[in-house]
């Protein structure tokens, strides 16, 4: 794997000589003695329990009664840096909070690049960051780094017009970019069940599974239910199903709020298109959840077996996934189904998070 080169035409580096290991460091502000106290604790907790990092840091910076509004987004933001390049923080100090309070007071420094320099600018497994770097080549590969050192924009799925946002945003079509932070409960727009949160390459996967108006659909591991709330938005009849019940409720109440008719059960009968959103690593959405780098696992029998039942429902299958590996996205499509056609969605492709998303019909074996 090469470590630096000269990107030529990536902007803002044009005739740079790169490094690749700190090429997605950036130089956080200087926290105040308070927030730095807080930080440090939660820190402390994350780190003893990081596969419940995501739901720990919530709680913990909602319980840190002593920041102010202002200042609990601060500490928010320092600690998801820490977890997004604990592994290139290491090269600066063995205590990553040390390291990341040394690059807010004097920049990122010039280090030469060790040979497993992509995989520490990602804080990745050295074979997943060499996967994307073949896969993508240096130029896109370190765009992708940079990437997902920031924060995922918040986009919403136009359900029903008009639409009034109370801070600056951008629409294409059904997506709506915010630019500003805002408190959703408090827009008209939301409430009303107008718009939904919904990224934007979630979007495209509902627009390449949508069968057709009036069409029965059968979203199997629905979750929340974006993806079912889209579907039904644009005429399929949906039906969702998932084996955690406080989703399916958070589901109901979505399509409630939207006025939107989704049937909640265990599939029954046949359907025009089963949709498989599968389990997976999440490594597509490490910008908007970068803890799930602290338990990546790749649950590849769950996603083959998923899409085995799936075809005992429909001659039509269309499989997601929200990871970027090949194990989990182009070999398990292809050893379930024929592929009529895949296609990955990079978080550097847009400003969606990353997405696979495959049709299949079902596989037809040779008569022995």
């Amino acid at each position: 794997m090469r470590a630096s080169f000269t990107v030529p035409g990536l902007s803002g580096w044009i005739g740079r000589r790169v490094r690749v290991w700190s090429s997605a460091l950036p130089r956080p502000p200087v926290p105040s003695p308070r927030v730095e106290r807080v930080a440090r604790a939660i820190w402390a907790e994350l780190r003893a329990a990081p596969h419940e990092a995501g739901p720990r840091l919530a709680a913990a910076l909602r319980s840190a009664r002593t920041l102010g509004s202002k200042e609990r987004p601060v500490a928010g933001d320092l600690l998801l840096g820490l977890i997004r390049h604990e592994r290139a923080l290491a090269r600066l100090d063995p205590d990553p909070f040390t390291a990341w309070l040394r690059l807010a007071r004097e920049g990122v420094p010039d280090l030469e690049d060790p040979p497993d320099a992509y995989a520490i600018a990602t804080s990745l497994p050295d074979w997943l960051a060499a996967e994307w770097w073949e896969r993508l080549g240096p130029e896109a590969a370190l765009a992708l780094a940079v990437r997902l050192a920031g924060r995922a924009p918040v986009q919403l799925r136009v359900l029903r017009d008009p639409v009034e946002l109370p801070v600056p945003h951008l629409r294409e079509g059904a997506t709506i970019t915010l630019q500003a932070r805002v408190n959703l409960d408090l827009v008209p727009a939301y409430r009303e069940g107008r718009v939904e949160v919904q990224d934007a390459h979630s979007q495209r996967v509902v627009e390449r599974a949508f069968p057709g108006e009036g069409a029965r659909v059968l979203d199997l591991c629905a979750g929340a239910g974006g993806k079912s709330l889209a579907l039904a938005a644009l005429g399929a009849r949906v039906q969702a199903w998932d084996t955690r019940p406080r989703a399916l409720a958070e589901l109901q109440r979505r399509a409630g709020r939207a006025g939107l008719r989704v049937e909640v059960g265990p599939p029954r009968g046949r359907y025009d298109l089963v949709l498989v959103d599968a389990p997976c690593s999440g490594t597509g959405v490490l910008r908007r959840h970068p803890e799930n780098r602290w338990k990546l696992v790749w649950p590849v029998d769950v996603q083959r077996r998923l899409l085995r039942s799936a075809f005992q429902l429909s001659d039509r299958v269309v499989y997601a996934t929200c990871a970027l590996t090949l194990r989990e996205n182009e070999r398990v499509a292809e050893a379930e189904g024929e592929v009529v056609r895949s296609e990955t969605l990079w978080p550097v492709d847009g400003g969606g998070e990353g997405f696979f998303v495959a049709e299949l019909t079902q596989k037809v074996h040779p008569q022995g």
